[in-house]
């Protein structure tokens, strides 16, 4: 299984955040295990576009379970191939494994993964 690696760069303003969002929730929904989300590795500048990034994707995920599903989730489903009503569904679940396991979620800027990279591996560095 090949691994991928992808990094956005565009302009303020031009929908970073939008195509982020997008992006791991399709991780997440083409994924049969409910735990994807705690191995993608989402990674920004500042503390404020963190948590905006956090929270959109909470936000995209709420909209499932209240049967008015975002237009990112709509996207993410139309782009994956899946049926809407079954990304809605598993958008529900994914929320809700977030939820119990919200240790596991991690979206963080490049400064605090890098600290927690040196920190980890302090001895062996």
């Amino acid at each position: 299984m090949t691994k991928k690696f992808h990094v956005y760069k565009s302009s303020a303003g031009s929908g970073k955040t939008y195509t982020l969002v997008k992006e791991f929730v399709k991780i997440c929904l083409v994924s049969p295990d409910k735990m994807t989300f705690s191995r993608i590795l989402a990674i920004t500048f500042t503390n404020k576009a963190a948590a905006e990034m956090k929270e959109r994707i909470l936000s995209a995920l709420e909209s499932c379970s209240e049967h008015k599903p975002a237009d990112v989730i709509k996207d993410a489903a139309a782009e994956t191939g899946l049926a809407p009503e079954i990304a809605f569904k598993k958008g529900t679940e994914i929320l809700k494994t977030i939820l119990d396991n919200y240790g596991s979620f991690s979206v963080s800027t490049i400064d605090r993964f890098s600290h927690r990279l040196i920190r980890n591996f302090t001895f062996d560095l």
